[in-house]
């Protein structure tokens, strides 16, 4: 018996509510489909991609086929490798093979020109980070590369 196999551990309750400790693993194969320029563009070049409508102007990354307002299809734009930091935490416990090395920082990130923040992994001090820092993109080197979300991270840029 694995004494970290969250299935052979007790409920825990919290606030009137039983949570069960489990495990998933379930393989499968996700379709990008039209947004798979996005991850292609990832591994392939190094960069960052979103969407801008065409009629309003927004931009989006994560890319949105169709502007959600204007109800047209948006264009392929490379996004400005800056952004700023909006929120941030520091992340005691893996729960994902995405990122197993811990503790690690998450936060959102207000691309240049985006619409919206987007949540991705930041590097760097965490002491030393605040609301509002600058940060710039940063790319695993091109034979680490997979076109998946952690292809690219954050880091302080001041």
């Amino acid at each position: 018996m694995d004494e970290n196999d969250p299935r052979f551990k007790p409920l825990k309750e919290q606030d009137g509510f039983a949570l069960i400790p489990d495990r998933w693993k379930v393989d499968y194969f996700m379709s990008m489909g039209e947004l798979s320029r996005f991850s292609l563009e990832l591994k392939e070049n190094g960069r960052l991609m979103g969407t801008k409508c065409p009629e309003c102007g927004s931009i989006y990354c994560w890319p949105r086929s169709w502007c959600h307002d204007c109800y047209v299809d948006c264009e392929w734009v490379e996004m400005e490798p800056r952004g700023r930091i909006t929120l941030f935490a520091r992340v005691e416990i893996s729960l994902n093979d995405i990122q197993t090395e811990v503790p690690y920082m998450q936060g959102g990130v207000q691309l240049e020109g985006a619409r919206y923040p987007i949540v991705q992994f930041i590097r760097g001090e965490f002491e030393k980070m605040y609301p509002g820092m600058p940060v710039r993109v940063e790319f695993r080197p091109p034979e680490e590369r997979t076109g998946r979300i952690r292809d690219f991270y954050f880091v302080p840029d001041v």
